[in-house]
Protein backbone atom coordinates (compact mmCIF):
# COMPACT_ATOMS: atom_id res chain seq x y z
CA UNK A 1 0.00 0.00 0.00
CA UNK A 2 1.46 3.86 -0.60
CA UNK A 3 2.99 5.05 2.03
CA UNK A 4 0.77 8.13 2.48
CA UNK A 5 -2.17 6.16 3.40
CA UNK A 6 -0.19 5.37 6.51
CA UNK A 7 1.09 9.31 7.19
CA UNK A 8 0.34 10.22 10.76
CA UNK A 9 -1.66 13.44 9.02
CA UNK A 10 -3.76 11.44 7.29
CA UNK A 11 -4.34 8.33 10.30
CA UNK A 12 -5.50 12.24 12.18
CA UNK A 13 -7.64 13.60 9.65
CA UNK A 14 -9.64 9.99 9.42
CA UNK A 15 -9.73 9.84 13.09
CA UNK A 16 -10.73 13.79 14.05
CA UNK A 17 -14.13 13.58 11.32
CA UNK A 18 -14.60 9.95 11.88
CA UNK A 19 -14.36 8.54 8.79
CA UNK A 20 -12.77 5.47 9.02
CA UNK A 21 -13.41 4.84 5.07
CA UNK A 22 -11.08 7.30 3.81
CA UNK A 23 -7.83 5.48 4.00
CA UNK A 24 -9.41 2.49 1.77
CA UNK A 25 -10.95 5.19 -0.37
CA UNK A 26 -7.48 7.04 -0.61
CA UNK A 27 -5.58 3.63 -1.33
CA UNK A 28 -8.02 2.73 -4.28
CA UNK A 29 -7.72 6.09 -5.80
CA UNK A 30 -3.88 5.66 -5.44
CA UNK A 31 -3.75 2.05 -6.71
CA UNK A 32 -5.87 3.43 -10.28
CA UNK A 33 -3.46 6.10 -10.55
CA UNK A 34 -0.72 4.08 -11.39
CA UNK A 35 2.65 4.09 -10.09
CA UNK A 36 4.50 7.89 -10.33
CA UNK A 37 6.81 9.27 -8.02
CA UNK A 38 5.60 12.33 -8.12
CA UNK A 39 1.86 11.70 -6.29
CA UNK A 40 0.98 14.58 -3.67
CA UNK A 41 -1.86 14.80 -2.04
CA UNK A 42 -3.32 17.99 -2.02
CA UNK A 43 -6.09 18.80 1.34
CA UNK A 44 -8.34 22.03 1.21
CA UNK A 45 -11.07 23.24 3.53
CA UNK A 46 -14.38 24.13 1.50
CA UNK A 47 -16.48 26.60 2.88
CA UNK A 48 -20.33 25.78 1.91
CA UNK A 49 -23.89 25.96 3.66
CA UNK A 50 -24.91 23.55 6.03
CA UNK A 51 -27.21 22.09 4.26
CA UNK A 52 -24.64 21.25 0.95
CA UNK A 53 -22.56 18.98 2.08
CA UNK A 54 -23.10 16.26 0.04
CA UNK A 55 -20.05 15.83 -2.38
CA UNK A 56 -21.64 15.79 -5.77
CA UNK A 57 -23.19 19.12 -5.03
CA UNK A 58 -21.53 22.41 -6.43
CA UNK A 59 -22.28 26.25 -5.70
CA UNK A 60 -21.10 28.89 -6.72
CA UNK A 61 -20.70 30.03 -3.33
CA UNK A 62 -18.71 27.81 -1.97
CA UNK A 63 -15.09 28.85 -1.35
CA UNK A 64 -11.83 26.12 -1.16
CA UNK A 65 -9.11 27.37 0.98
CA UNK A 66 -5.80 24.99 0.68
CA UNK A 67 -4.53 23.70 3.87
CA UNK A 68 -1.20 22.19 2.04
CA UNK A 69 0.57 19.47 0.10
CA UNK A 70 1.90 16.25 0.77
CA UNK A 71 4.14 14.06 -1.57
CA UNK A 72 6.44 11.46 -1.40
CA UNK A 73 9.90 12.11 -3.21
CA UNK A 74 12.15 8.62 -3.39
CA UNK A 75 12.02 7.15 0.20
CA UNK A 76 12.00 9.91 2.00
CA UNK A 77 9.54 10.71 4.97
CA UNK A 78 6.35 13.34 3.55
CA UNK A 79 6.57 16.94 4.63
CA UNK A 80 4.45 19.79 3.20
CA UNK A 81 5.62 21.18 -0.03
CA UNK A 82 5.30 25.25 -0.09
CA UNK A 83 6.42 25.18 -3.95
CA UNK A 84 3.58 23.53 -5.68
CA UNK A 85 0.32 25.41 -3.53
CA UNK A 86 -1.42 26.92 -6.63
CA UNK A 87 -4.58 29.17 -6.57
CA UNK A 88 -6.79 25.83 -7.63
CA UNK A 89 -10.09 26.24 -6.62
CA UNK A 90 -12.71 23.26 -6.16
CA UNK A 91 -15.95 24.14 -5.02
CA UNK A 92 -16.69 20.29 -4.09
CA UNK A 93 -19.03 20.69 -1.28
CA UNK A 94 -17.25 17.91 0.83
CA UNK A 95 -15.79 17.99 4.54
CA UNK A 96 -12.13 18.04 2.78
CA UNK A 97 -11.14 18.00 -0.27
CA UNK A 98 -8.49 15.68 -1.79
CA UNK A 99 -7.07 16.11 -5.28
CA UNK A 100 -4.30 13.83 -6.76
CA UNK A 101 -1.78 15.94 -8.35
CA UNK A 102 0.60 14.59 -11.02
CA UNK A 103 2.90 17.76 -10.94
CA UNK A 104 1.11 20.03 -12.64
CA UNK A 105 -2.39 21.91 -11.80
CA UNK A 106 -5.56 20.26 -12.71
CA UNK A 107 -7.55 23.51 -13.86
CA UNK A 108 -6.92 25.14 -17.15
CA UNK A 109 -5.92 28.56 -15.08
CA UNK A 110 -2.70 28.37 -14.82
CA UNK A 111 -0.85 29.26 -11.50
CA UNK A 112 -0.43 32.37 -10.38
CA UNK A 113 3.24 33.88 -10.03
CA UNK A 114 3.05 37.23 -8.58
CA UNK A 115 1.42 36.57 -4.88
CA UNK A 116 -1.72 37.47 -6.30
CA UNK A 117 -5.28 35.66 -6.41
CA UNK A 118 -6.02 35.51 -10.27
CA UNK A 119 -9.94 34.62 -10.03
CA UNK A 120 -12.50 37.37 -11.35
CA UNK A 121 -14.31 39.11 -8.38
CA UNK A 122 -17.51 40.56 -8.79
CA UNK A 123 -17.63 44.11 -8.84
CA UNK A 124 -20.39 45.61 -6.68
CA UNK A 125 -22.22 49.18 -7.38
CA UNK A 126 -19.61 51.83 -8.48
CA UNK A 127 -17.02 50.27 -6.08
CA UNK A 128 -14.37 47.50 -6.74
CA UNK A 129 -11.99 45.53 -4.37
CA UNK A 130 -8.52 46.47 -4.99
CA UNK A 131 -6.22 44.56 -6.87
CA UNK A 132 -3.45 43.87 -4.24
CA UNK A 133 -5.22 41.80 -1.53
CA UNK A 134 -1.44 41.24 0.10
CA UNK A 135 1.71 43.38 0.12
CA UNK A 136 4.56 41.70 -0.14
CA UNK A 137 7.71 42.78 1.97
CA UNK A 138 11.20 41.53 0.84
CA UNK A 139 13.26 40.06 4.05
CA UNK A 140 16.43 38.71 4.23
CA UNK A 141 15.53 34.98 5.36
CA UNK A 142 18.56 32.46 5.81
CA UNK A 143 18.34 29.04 4.19
CA UNK A 144 16.98 27.05 7.37
CA UNK A 145 14.13 29.82 7.19
CA UNK A 146 13.41 28.76 3.42
CA UNK A 147 13.15 25.28 4.44
CA UNK A 148 10.64 25.31 7.47
CA UNK A 149 8.64 28.01 5.57
CA UNK A 150 4.89 26.96 5.26
CA UNK A 151 3.82 29.60 2.61
CA UNK A 152 -0.06 29.32 1.40
CA UNK A 153 0.76 31.25 -2.30
CA UNK A 154 3.82 30.82 -4.98
CA UNK A 155 6.25 34.03 -3.90
CA UNK A 156 9.67 34.60 -3.54
CA UNK A 157 11.25 32.82 -1.32
CA UNK A 158 12.73 36.22 0.71
CA UNK A 159 9.38 37.45 0.67
CA UNK A 160 6.71 37.58 3.94
CA UNK A 161 3.02 38.69 3.89
CA UNK A 162 1.67 41.65 5.50
CA UNK A 163 -2.16 41.75 6.24
CA UNK A 164 -4.26 42.98 3.43
CA UNK A 165 -5.27 46.27 3.31
CA UNK A 166 -8.90 47.19 2.33
CA UNK A 167 -9.22 49.66 -0.27
CA UNK A 168 -11.55 50.97 -2.45
CA UNK A 169 -11.55 52.60 -6.21
CA UNK A 170 -14.54 55.38 -6.97
CA UNK A 171 -15.45 56.08 -10.15
CA UNK A 172 -15.63 60.12 -9.07
CA UNK A 173 -12.32 62.44 -7.42
CA UNK A 174 -12.97 62.66 -3.72
CA UNK A 175 -12.06 66.17 -2.87
CA UNK A 176 -9.04 66.35 -0.63
CA UNK A 177 -8.71 68.07 2.50
CA UNK A 178 -7.60 71.65 2.73
CA UNK A 179 -4.35 72.16 4.68
CA UNK A 180 -5.17 74.15 8.08
CA UNK A 181 -4.14 77.20 8.26
CA UNK A 182 -2.73 79.30 10.81
CA UNK A 183 -5.37 82.55 11.02
CA UNK A 184 -7.53 81.41 13.73
CA UNK A 185 -10.26 84.52 12.95
CA UNK A 186 -13.93 83.53 12.62
CA UNK A 187 -15.20 82.72 9.14
CA UNK A 188 -16.85 85.74 7.39
CA UNK A 189 -20.57 85.14 7.65
CA UNK A 190 -22.15 85.89 4.37
CA UNK A 191 -24.39 89.02 3.84
CA UNK A 192 -28.18 88.62 3.45
CA UNK A 193 -30.81 89.90 1.19
CA UNK A 194 -31.60 92.96 3.61
CA UNK A 195 -27.63 93.62 4.42
CA UNK A 196 -27.39 93.53 0.16
CA UNK A 197 -30.16 95.35 -0.24
CA UNK A 198 -28.85 98.15 2.49
CA UNK A 199 -25.51 97.71 0.28
CA UNK A 200 -27.46 98.68 -2.67
CA UNK A 201 -29.18 102.30 -1.00
CA UNK A 202 -25.57 103.45 0.39
CA UNK A 203 -24.16 102.67 -3.45
CA UNK A 204 -26.56 104.90 -5.00
CA UNK A 205 -26.37 107.58 -2.35
CA UNK A 206 -22.83 107.58 -2.91
CA UNK A 207 -22.86 107.72 -6.98
CA UNK A 208 -23.40 110.70 -9.18
CA UNK A 209 -27.28 110.09 -9.87
CA UNK A 210 -29.56 112.84 -8.91
CA UNK A 211 -31.76 111.91 -6.16
CA UNK A 212 -34.23 114.44 -6.49
CA UNK A 213 -37.96 114.73 -8.97
CA UNK A 214 -40.34 117.25 -9.48
CA UNK A 215 -43.92 116.64 -8.92
CA UNK A 216 -47.08 118.53 -10.24
CA UNK A 217 -49.18 117.80 -7.55
CA UNK A 218 -49.15 118.32 -3.61
CA UNK A 219 -50.81 114.77 -2.06
CA UNK A 220 -53.19 115.42 0.59
CA UNK A 221 -51.33 115.54 4.43
CA UNK A 222 -52.68 112.86 6.83
CA UNK A 223 -51.36 111.61 10.33
CA UNK A 224 -50.83 108.22 10.78
CA UNK A 225 -51.53 108.84 14.63
CA UNK A 226 -55.59 108.97 13.31
CA UNK A 227 -55.70 105.63 11.54
CA UNK A 228 -55.79 104.95 7.78
CA UNK A 229 -59.78 104.66 6.34
CA UNK A 230 -60.31 101.94 3.55
CA UNK A 231 -60.45 105.02 1.53
CA UNK A 232 -56.84 106.23 2.24
CA UNK A 233 -55.28 103.48 1.98
CA UNK A 234 -56.58 102.68 -1.35
CA UNK A 235 -55.48 105.86 -2.56
CA UNK A 236 -52.25 105.11 -1.42
CA UNK A 237 -52.26 102.10 -3.28
CA UNK A 238 -53.12 103.54 -6.63
CA UNK A 239 -50.24 105.99 -5.50
CA UNK A 240 -48.05 103.04 -5.62
CA UNK A 241 -49.36 101.83 -8.68
CA UNK A 242 -48.52 105.11 -10.47
CA UNK A 243 -45.07 104.94 -9.20
CA UNK A 244 -43.73 101.41 -9.10
CA UNK A 245 -43.09 101.65 -13.09
CA UNK A 246 -41.54 105.08 -12.87
CA UNK A 247 -39.95 104.12 -10.10
CA UNK A 248 -37.12 102.10 -11.66
CA UNK A 249 -35.44 104.66 -13.00
CA UNK A 250 -34.85 105.64 -9.56
CA UNK A 251 -34.80 103.24 -7.09
CA UNK A 252 -34.24 105.88 -4.41
CA UNK A 253 -37.97 106.69 -5.35
CA UNK A 254 -39.21 103.12 -5.28
CA UNK A 255 -37.54 102.77 -1.81
CA UNK A 256 -40.17 105.89 -0.30
CA UNK A 257 -42.71 104.81 -1.60
CA UNK A 258 -42.40 100.82 -0.34
CA UNK A 259 -41.38 101.94 3.23
CA UNK A 260 -44.56 104.34 3.38
CA UNK A 261 -46.20 101.57 1.67
CA UNK A 262 -45.54 99.18 4.57
CA UNK A 263 -46.08 101.68 7.34
CA UNK A 264 -49.69 102.44 5.84
CA UNK A 265 -50.50 98.84 5.75
CA UNK A 266 -49.11 98.54 9.35
CA UNK A 267 -51.79 101.72 10.38
CA UNK A 268 -54.24 99.63 8.46
CA UNK A 269 -54.27 96.74 9.90
CA UNK A 270 -54.35 98.51 13.60
CA UNK A 271 -57.57 100.44 11.93
CA UNK A 272 -59.31 97.11 11.25
CA UNK A 273 -58.69 95.53 14.46
CA UNK A 274 -60.56 98.61 15.94
CA UNK A 275 -63.24 98.19 13.86
CA UNK A 276 -63.42 94.88 14.18
CA UNK A 277 -62.27 93.69 17.48
CA UNK A 278 -63.27 90.15 17.14
CA UNK A 279 -60.84 90.13 14.31
CA UNK A 280 -57.10 89.04 15.44
CA UNK A 281 -54.17 89.81 14.46
CA UNK A 282 -53.64 87.41 11.82
CA UNK A 283 -57.43 87.62 10.34
CA UNK A 284 -56.24 91.63 10.22
CA UNK A 285 -53.61 91.44 8.07
CA UNK A 286 -55.29 88.99 5.62
CA UNK A 287 -58.12 91.89 4.98
CA UNK A 288 -55.40 94.60 4.68
CA UNK A 289 -53.80 92.39 2.26
CA UNK A 290 -57.02 91.33 -0.07
CA UNK A 291 -57.93 95.58 -0.03
CA UNK A 292 -54.46 96.02 -1.29
CA UNK A 293 -54.66 92.88 -4.14
CA UNK A 294 -57.69 94.75 -5.26
CA UNK A 295 -56.24 97.94 -5.97
CA UNK A 296 -53.11 97.19 -7.03
CA UNK A 297 -54.45 94.16 -9.05
CA UNK A 298 -51.92 92.15 -7.96
CA UNK A 299 -51.89 88.29 -7.27
CA UNK A 300 -51.34 87.77 -3.46
CA UNK A 301 -47.45 86.60 -3.68
CA UNK A 302 -46.99 88.96 -6.29
CA UNK A 303 -47.36 91.37 -3.90
CA UNK A 304 -45.60 89.81 -0.61
CA UNK A 305 -42.57 89.91 -2.81
CA UNK A 306 -42.79 93.16 -4.00
CA UNK A 307 -43.73 95.21 -0.76
CA UNK A 308 -44.43 92.56 2.38
CA UNK A 309 -40.69 92.00 1.99
CA UNK A 310 -39.55 95.32 3.18
CA UNK A 311 -40.65 93.55 6.70
CA UNK A 312 -39.50 94.45 10.27
CA UNK A 313 -35.98 93.23 9.83
CA UNK A 314 -35.44 95.47 7.20
CA UNK A 315 -37.54 98.44 8.74
CA UNK A 316 -36.04 97.94 12.01
CA UNK A 317 -32.50 98.30 10.08
CA UNK A 318 -33.42 101.27 8.24
CA UNK A 319 -34.56 103.37 11.35
CA UNK A 320 -31.05 101.86 12.91
CA UNK A 321 -29.39 104.06 9.88
CA UNK A 322 -31.68 106.75 9.32
CA UNK A 323 -29.49 109.19 11.04
CA UNK A 324 -26.38 108.18 8.73
CA UNK A 325 -28.63 107.99 5.73
CA UNK A 326 -29.87 111.68 5.85
CA UNK A 327 -26.47 112.89 6.76
CA UNK A 328 -25.19 111.24 3.37
CA UNK A 329 -28.21 112.41 1.38
CA UNK A 330 -28.01 115.88 2.68
CA UNK A 331 -25.04 116.51 2.02
CA UNK A 332 -24.07 114.46 -1.03
CA UNK A 333 -27.99 115.38 -2.52
CA UNK A 334 -29.50 118.34 -1.57
CA UNK A 335 -32.30 117.96 -3.15
CA UNK A 336 -33.43 114.56 -2.46
CA UNK A 337 -36.04 115.32 0.30
CA UNK A 338 -37.71 116.35 -2.97
CA UNK A 339 -38.57 112.83 -3.02
CA UNK A 340 -40.57 112.41 -0.13
CA UNK A 341 -43.08 114.99 -1.47
CA UNK A 342 -44.32 111.70 -2.86
CA UNK A 343 -45.58 110.96 0.45
CA UNK A 344 -45.80 114.12 1.67
CA UNK A 345 -43.17 113.78 3.85
CA UNK A 346 -40.51 116.15 2.74
CA UNK A 347 -39.01 119.06 5.11
CA UNK A 348 -35.88 121.12 5.72
CA UNK A 349 -32.53 120.55 4.86
CA UNK A 350 -31.00 119.33 8.85
CA UNK A 351 -27.50 118.28 7.64
CA UNK A 352 -25.18 120.84 5.52
CA UNK A 353 -21.67 121.07 4.80
CA UNK A 354 -19.02 118.42 4.15
CA UNK A 355 -20.09 114.77 4.63
CA UNK A 356 -17.66 114.40 7.37
CA UNK A 357 -17.92 117.30 9.17
CA UNK A 358 -20.91 115.08 10.62
CA UNK A 359 -19.78 112.13 13.21
CA UNK A 360 -23.20 109.62 13.46
CA UNK A 361 -24.27 108.22 16.20
CA UNK A 362 -26.23 105.30 16.55
CA UNK A 363 -30.23 105.58 16.67
CA UNK A 364 -29.57 109.17 17.45
CA UNK A 365 -29.15 112.41 14.81
CA UNK A 366 -25.55 113.46 14.04
CA UNK A 367 -23.03 115.26 15.91
CA UNK A 368 -20.88 118.13 14.33
CA UNK A 369 -17.35 117.05 14.67
CA UNK A 370 -15.82 119.53 16.35
CA UNK A 371 -18.21 119.29 19.63
CA UNK A 372 -16.87 115.28 19.80
CA UNK A 373 -13.52 116.87 20.81
CA UNK A 374 -14.61 119.74 22.79
CA UNK A 375 -12.55 118.11 25.74
CA UNK A 376 -9.25 119.73 23.93
CA UNK A 377 -8.11 122.74 24.81
CA UNK A 378 -6.83 124.44 21.87
CA UNK A 379 -6.99 128.18 21.36
CA UNK A 380 -9.80 128.50 18.83
CA UNK A 381 -11.03 124.54 19.51
CA UNK A 382 -11.21 121.77 16.99
CA UNK A 383 -10.88 123.47 13.82
CA UNK A 384 -10.32 120.86 10.43
CA UNK A 385 -10.15 121.31 6.98
CA UNK A 386 -11.38 118.60 4.33
CA UNK A 387 -9.45 118.80 1.38
CA UNK A 388 -9.40 116.05 -1.80
CA UNK A 389 -5.44 116.79 -2.49
CA UNK A 390 -2.33 117.31 -1.27
CA UNK A 391 -1.31 121.01 -0.04
CA UNK A 392 2.22 121.92 -0.22
CA UNK A 393 4.20 123.76 1.95
CA UNK A 394 5.72 126.35 -0.05
CA UNK A 395 8.06 127.90 2.58
CA UNK A 396 9.26 124.42 3.08
CA UNK A 397 10.06 123.15 -0.50
CA UNK A 398 9.57 126.46 -1.97
CA UNK A 399 7.23 125.65 -4.55
CA UNK A 400 8.42 122.19 -5.54
CA UNK A 401 6.93 119.07 -5.08
CA UNK A 402 9.29 116.80 -2.96
CA UNK A 403 6.71 113.63 -4.25
CA UNK A 404 8.27 113.76 -7.58
CA UNK A 405 10.41 110.76 -8.11
CA UNK A 406 13.95 111.40 -9.92
CA UNK A 407 14.41 109.21 -12.71
CA UNK A 408 10.54 108.05 -12.96
CA UNK A 409 8.76 108.27 -16.22
CA UNK A 410 5.39 110.16 -15.98
CA UNK A 411 3.69 108.36 -18.47
CA UNK A 412 4.39 104.74 -17.33
CA UNK A 413 3.15 103.03 -14.45
CA UNK A 414 4.98 101.49 -12.15
CA UNK A 415 3.30 98.51 -11.34
CA UNK A 416 1.90 97.44 -14.51
CA UNK A 417 3.82 99.46 -17.11
CA UNK A 418 1.04 101.04 -18.61
CA UNK A 419 0.28 104.15 -20.10
CA UNK A 420 -1.17 106.90 -17.02
CA UNK A 421 -2.62 110.07 -17.91
CA UNK A 422 -5.58 111.96 -16.27
CA UNK A 423 -7.69 111.66 -18.98
CA UNK A 424 -10.71 108.62 -18.19
CA UNK A 425 -10.30 107.35 -22.21
CA UNK A 426 -7.13 107.46 -23.11
CA UNK A 427 -5.70 106.48 -19.42
CA UNK A 428 -4.38 102.65 -19.87
CA UNK A 429 -3.53 102.07 -16.20
CA UNK A 430 -6.38 100.32 -13.92
CA UNK A 431 -4.57 99.74 -10.61
CA UNK A 432 -6.37 102.11 -8.54
CA UNK A 433 -8.76 103.38 -10.75
CA UNK A 434 -11.23 104.45 -7.90
CA UNK A 435 -8.74 107.34 -7.73
CA UNK A 436 -6.61 107.91 -10.53
CA UNK A 437 -7.45 107.96 -14.33
CA UNK A 438 -11.20 106.77 -13.71
CA UNK A 439 -14.12 108.25 -12.97
CA UNK A 440 -14.03 109.35 -9.30
CA UNK A 441 -16.86 108.62 -6.64
CA UNK A 442 -17.55 109.80 -3.22
CA UNK A 443 -15.98 106.63 -1.07
CA UNK A 444 -18.69 104.82 0.64
CA UNK A 445 -17.79 105.86 4.16
CA UNK A 446 -18.89 107.81 7.39
CA UNK A 447 -16.83 108.97 10.54
CA UNK A 448 -19.19 107.51 13.95
CA UNK A 449 -18.57 107.58 17.34
CA UNK A 450 -16.41 104.32 18.06
CA UNK A 451 -17.92 104.66 21.89
CA UNK A 452 -14.80 102.26 22.73
CA UNK A 453 -12.71 104.63 24.01
CA UNK A 454 -11.05 105.70 20.78
CA UNK A 455 -13.05 108.79 20.12
CA UNK A 456 -14.12 108.93 16.39
CA UNK A 457 -13.57 106.48 13.57
CA UNK A 458 -14.36 105.43 9.74
CA UNK A 459 -16.88 103.15 9.42
CA UNK A 460 -17.65 101.47 5.27
CA UNK A 461 -20.84 101.46 4.24
CA UNK A 462 -19.50 99.15 1.21
CA UNK A 463 -17.63 96.38 1.10
CA UNK A 464 -13.91 97.18 -0.10
CA UNK A 465 -12.22 94.22 -1.81
CA UNK A 466 -9.21 93.57 -0.70
CA UNK A 467 -6.02 95.25 -3.07
CA UNK A 468 -9.21 97.88 -3.30
CA UNK A 469 -7.89 101.82 -2.87
CA UNK A 470 -10.03 103.18 0.23
CA UNK A 471 -8.76 106.51 -0.28
CA UNK A 472 -5.37 108.66 -0.82
CA UNK A 473 -3.29 109.62 2.65
CA UNK A 474 -3.67 113.57 1.98
CA UNK A 475 -2.79 116.57 4.05
CA UNK A 476 -0.01 119.02 4.64
CA UNK A 477 3.05 118.16 2.59
CA UNK A 478 6.08 119.55 4.88
CA UNK A 479 9.31 118.82 6.68
CA UNK A 480 11.20 119.51 10.45
CA UNK A 481 8.18 118.60 12.19
CA UNK A 482 9.02 116.67 15.25
CA UNK A 483 6.80 115.30 18.22
CA UNK A 484 3.63 115.04 16.45
CA UNK A 485 2.08 112.47 14.65
CA UNK A 486 3.13 112.81 10.63
CA UNK A 487 3.14 110.22 7.59
CA UNK A 488 7.02 109.59 6.10
CA UNK A 489 7.48 110.05 2.55
CA UNK A 490 9.84 109.95 -0.01
CA UNK A 491 13.74 108.27 0.77
CA UNK A 492 16.01 109.47 2.46
CA UNK A 493 18.08 112.01 0.36
CA UNK A 494 14.17 113.63 -0.41
CA UNK A 495 12.22 113.03 2.57
CA UNK A 496 9.06 114.65 3.43
CA UNK A 497 6.03 114.83 5.85
CA UNK A 498 2.16 114.56 5.21
CA UNK A 499 0.63 116.40 8.12
CA UNK A 500 -3.07 116.48 9.00
CA UNK A 501 -3.09 118.27 11.91
CA UNK A 502 -5.47 120.95 10.42
CA UNK A 503 -5.85 119.75 6.84
CA UNK A 504 -6.59 116.43 4.89
CA UNK A 505 -9.04 114.05 4.60
CA UNK A 506 -11.12 111.27 6.58
CA UNK A 507 -7.66 109.32 6.63
CA UNK A 508 -7.08 111.56 9.33
CA UNK A 509 -9.70 109.50 11.53
CA UNK A 510 -8.56 105.88 10.50
CA UNK A 511 -7.95 103.90 14.01
CA UNK A 512 -4.97 101.75 15.31
CA UNK A 513 -5.64 97.63 15.33
CA UNK A 514 -2.74 95.30 15.92
CA UNK A 515 -5.43 92.80 12.78
CA UNK A 516 -5.98 95.62 10.27
CA UNK A 517 -8.26 95.48 7.27
CA UNK A 518 -6.27 97.83 5.69
CA UNK A 519 -2.86 99.34 5.17
CA UNK A 520 -0.66 101.71 4.22
CA UNK A 521 1.10 101.60 0.45
CA UNK A 522 3.13 103.96 -1.97
CA UNK A 523 2.07 104.56 -5.58
CA UNK A 524 3.41 106.80 -8.04
CA UNK A 525 0.67 108.20 -10.20
CA UNK A 526 2.11 110.58 -12.85
CA UNK A 527 5.73 110.79 -11.47
CA UNK A 528 4.50 111.56 -8.21
CA UNK A 529 4.30 109.65 -4.76
CA UNK A 530 1.07 108.92 -3.32
CA UNK A 531 -0.10 107.13 0.18
CA UNK A 532 -3.03 105.04 -0.30
CA UNK A 533 -4.98 102.89 2.13
CA UNK A 534 -5.40 100.15 0.00
CA UNK A 535 -8.04 97.15 1.74
CA UNK A 536 -7.27 94.04 2.74
CA UNK A 537 -10.61 92.82 2.75
CA UNK A 538 -13.17 95.16 4.51
CA UNK A 539 -17.16 94.42 4.75
CA UNK A 540 -19.80 96.78 4.78
CA UNK A 541 -20.29 98.16 8.54
CA UNK A 542 -17.45 97.07 9.43
CA UNK A 543 -14.45 99.50 10.70
CA UNK A 544 -11.73 100.80 9.00
CA UNK A 545 -8.42 100.14 10.66
CA UNK A 546 -4.61 100.00 9.60
CA UNK A 547 -1.45 99.47 11.83
CA UNK A 548 0.11 102.65 12.82
CA UNK A 549 3.36 100.30 13.35
CA UNK A 550 5.52 100.07 16.20
CA UNK A 551 7.51 103.04 15.89
CA UNK A 552 4.38 105.17 16.38
CA UNK A 553 4.12 103.33 19.56
CA UNK A 554 7.67 103.61 20.56
CA UNK A 555 7.15 107.54 21.31
CA UNK A 556 3.63 107.38 23.00
CA UNK A 557 2.51 106.48 26.53
CA UNK A 558 -0.97 104.83 26.67
CA UNK A 559 -2.84 101.80 26.23
CA UNK A 560 -3.75 100.51 22.25
CA UNK A 561 -7.61 100.25 22.46
CA UNK A 562 -8.32 98.08 19.68
CA UNK A 563 -9.20 94.80 21.49
CA UNK A 564 -8.10 92.25 19.32
CA UNK A 565 -6.66 88.96 20.38
CA UNK A 566 -3.25 89.26 20.45
CA UNK A 567 -2.83 93.11 20.92
CA UNK A 568 0.85 94.17 20.94
CA UNK A 569 0.33 97.22 22.99
CA UNK A 570 -2.62 96.56 25.34
CA UNK A 571 -0.40 96.61 28.17
CA UNK A 572 2.09 98.91 27.02
CA UNK A 573 1.95 101.26 30.20
CA UNK A 574 2.35 98.66 32.92
CA UNK A 575 5.30 97.19 31.12
CA UNK A 576 6.88 100.98 30.41
CA UNK A 577 6.21 100.65 34.91
CA UNK A 578 7.55 97.88 35.05
CA UNK A 579 11.17 98.63 33.30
Amino acid sequence: MHPIVHHPVVTKLSALFGNADFNTQLASTLASSGPQDDICLRIDAVVCTSNRLEPDITTKNDKSLPLGWLSVENDRTLTTTPSQIASLKSPVSSRFDVQIDHGYPVTSQPPSTDGIDNSRHKTVSGLRPSKVSAIAVTTENSDSDRETDTGSRLRPSNARIEPSVRQFHSDTRFPQRKKPTKDTAVPALQPSSIDKFIAGIWRQVHSPVTLSVSFPDRRPEFSLATGVSQEVFRAVNGLCKKYYDQSRSSRALEIVVQAYWVECYEARIASIRFECPSYTNAEARMAALKEACSTLTWHEKELRNRMIGFGNGLMSRLRHIASSLEVAADTLHPGWRDLLRVVSQNGPRRYSGHPHEWVTVDTTPALPLKTTYSRLTLPTGFNYQFVDDCVIDRNAFDGDDPRRGLGIDLDICQLCKERQTDDVVSNHCSCFSALFGGLRYPPPVQLFNTASGKNNGVIARCKFDRGTAIAEFVGLVTQGIDGLDVMMGGSPERPFQIFQGQIGNFTRFINHSCRPNSQFQKFYWRGIERILVVSRGVAAGSEITVDYSDSYWGKLKKNCLCGETGCRFARRLEAQAVA
